[in-house]
């Protein structure tokens, strides 16, 4: 990683900028250069430095180079999320391969104050965040999709790009009343080959009463979540945290990983399922599954459906063990 040499206020000694890029190589090592993004305090008629951030994501991706490892990083400057958020009024296309994302935030699970959002004036943008490139780092990011004006149908992220990983990012669609849509996702996935890690997937502050679920796997091989939380708050039976299309390929594995339909609060149900699927042409690979608020992991029992816990054996459908049943 490259620093950029300051636009204004004098030069650095040659000696000194090798010493700061030898120090900034330590904490993420790259060839390409690094731009900083403040929503806050940041002009995109500038450098793109430290000192001199821009000030939306849109200007530093058309500054990047595809394939040489560039970084973004999205500066968190304030615990109030509208002085923290990058908004759109359209959707952005994350398209530029090995160009990486990085929130420069606290680290929580929840809500990181790096965070994209919509204008409340934008028509409802599915998806309002693209991950079309492929192999980029994207992590430390709150994706938060809220009212659009038009209040149809919304998409928070997708990522259609392959071999991406998305680490300890909040992903939360259909933010408001008006966009509980029939088709609307907190997240769509259709690229192959993607890892999440740690994400919190859903919101669980506005009710799903048309949304009829979380996530949407439509297309892609082997993706893979690793210990994220997918949180719903629903009043729909029918209500699924994910769907799997039949035209996924291999498998799609969920290790560690949560779902939960919030109980005992206003027009919540337990719905019937958490995953929804007929076919597809592999499996779905559920390691350690912790399933709370649906009534099963799928509704019927499914083949193409394999939870791996207990002794270790997998069986074609598992939610749990009743009291006093010998788990041997």
């Amino acid at each position: 990683m490259n620093l950029n040499i300051q636009q204004t206020g004098g030069a650095l000694q040659q000696s000194t900028l090798d010493a700061l890029n030898s120090l900034a190589a330590g904490v993420f090592p790259t060839q390409g250069n690094a731009y900083y993004v403040n929503p806050r305090t940041g002009v995109d008629v500038n450098p793109g430095t430290v000192q001199l951030p821009f000030r939306s994501l849109r200007q530093a991706l058309s500054v990047c180079t595809a394939g040489q490892n560039d970084v973004v990083f999205l500066c968190a400057s304030s615990n109030t999320s509208s002085l923290t958020t990058d908004y759109l009024s359209a959707n952005l296309d994350w398209n530029k391969d090995l160009t990486h994302l990085i929130g420069l935030n606290a680290g929580g699970a929840i809500g990181q104050r790096s965070r994209i959002s919509n204008l409340s004036t934008a028509a409802a943008m599915a998806p309002m965040l693209t991950v079309s490139a492929n192999g980029c780092l994207i992590q430390n990011i709150a994706v938060f999709q809220g009212n659009p004006a038009s209040g149809t149908t919304s998409i928070a992220m997708q990522v259609s790009g392959e071999r991406n990983h998305i680490v300890n990012c909040a992903i939360s669609g259909c933010g408001g009343a008006t966009a509980d849509v029939a088709g609307s996702r907190s997240l769509k996935v259709s690229g192959s080959e993607n890892t999440f890690d740690g994400c919190y997937i859903g919101l669980d502050t506005i009710i799903r009463g048309t949304m009829t679920e979380e996530v949407e796997i439509s297309a892609g091989a082997r993706n893979v979540f690793r210990s994220c939380h997918f949180e719903s708050y629903t009043s729909l039976s029918t209500f699924k945290a994910i769907t799997v299309a039949t035209g996924c390929d291999r498998f799609i594995r969920f290790e560690n990983c949560m779902f939960t339909a919030v109980q005992n609060i206003t027009s919540a149900v337990a719905a019937t399922g958490a995953l929804g699927i007929t076919t597809m042409n592999g499996q779905v690979i559920m390691m350690n599954p912790y399933v709370y608020g649906y009534s099963q992991i799928v509704t019927a029992d499914n083949a193409y459906v394999q939870v791996l816990g207990l002794n270790g054996l997998a069986t074609g459908h598992l939610v749990g063990i009743a009291q006093g049943v010998d788990a041997t």
